[in-house]
């Protein structure tokens, strides 16, 4: 006799970015579920300020300290360096800064190590943390993508930091997936929905309050990774399912335990 596994023939939507989905897709599948995947954000370098990049990247000796609000924003300004061939001992004069583990995990392959970051892993809190160990002539040097909230560059400048703003990649909608997730939306098949970022909520109520398809969301059920994602959610009236640690194998352990309620109550 067969096994039936828990989230069998589940269908779940995948919104987070295509270079992040494999891992939970498998992870998804292992336990029965269909997953679909509809990457609404893409991240890209920023071909339009390329010619800002270099300038800056070939000055690196002007800048005293450097901070990344993010991994994507280590990976990019990587990839920017190896283009060019500048070299990462370029670097090794400068404080770094780190708004996060997960940032400053990645910085190491830069041979960088963080010396600044916060305890809480907000912007607010890694400018605050910045204030305290940085001198007032401080020329620092942000990097960061499109999206990032300008809450850092504005509490450093306040402050009287020499900052520098370098955008360093971009994230776009993805409008070739807009079309497959409108029609999985339109014909009620979707059981999950899942938001790894508040971003991803954006850009999916976006297409979704364009065509006016809110109340097919009414039997779905949403799991967020978090609360900041959660609580975006909950401004466009929809309530997610979080779980205790923001990873996506507690994700798909509250989607079991959904599954199993939900069939438990019919």
């Amino acid at each position: 006799m067969d096994t039936v596994l828990p989230l069998q023939g589940k269908k779940v939507l995948i919104t987070r970015a295509k270079a992040q989905v494999e891992e939970f897709i498998q992870k998804i599948e292992e336990v029965g579920g269909v997953a679909i995947s509809t990457p609404l954000l893409e991240i890209k370098r920023n071909e339009t300020n390329e010619e800002n990049i270099k300038q800056t990247l070939n000055c690196l000796d002007e800048f005293d300290c450097i901070v990344f609000t993010s991994a994507n924003g280590v990976t990019y300004f990587k990839k920017y360096l190896d283009q060019w061939k500048i070299p990462y001992s370029a670097l090794q004069h400068m404080v770094a800064a780190s708004v996060g583990r997960k940032t400053s995990k990645q910085m190491e392959k830069l041979n960088l190590t963080v010396t600044v970051i916060p305890e809480e892993f907000v912007a607010e809190k890694l400018a605050e943390k910045m204030k305290e160990k940085l001198t007032p002539d401080t020329r620092i040097l942000v990097i960061r993508g499109n999206l990032s909230r300008p809450v850092l560059i504005e509490e450093l400048t306040a402050h009287g930091f020499d900052v520098k703003d370098l955008v360093v990649y971009e994230t776009i909608h993805s409008h070739s997936e807009t079309s497959k997730l409108l029609s999985y939306i339109e014909r009620n098949e979707i059981d999950f929905i899942t938001f790894t970022s508040s971003s991803t909520v954006d850009s999916f109520m976006k297409v979704l309050y364009q065509k006016e398809l809110l109340e097919q969301l009414q039997k779905v059920t949403f799991i967020c990774i978090g609360p900041i994602t959660g609580n975006t959610l909950m401004e466009y009236g929809f309530t997610g399912i979080m779980p205790d640690s923001y990873t996506i194998e507690d994700m798909i352990k509250v989607m079991i335990e959904a599954a199993e309620n939900k069939e438990g109550t019919q």
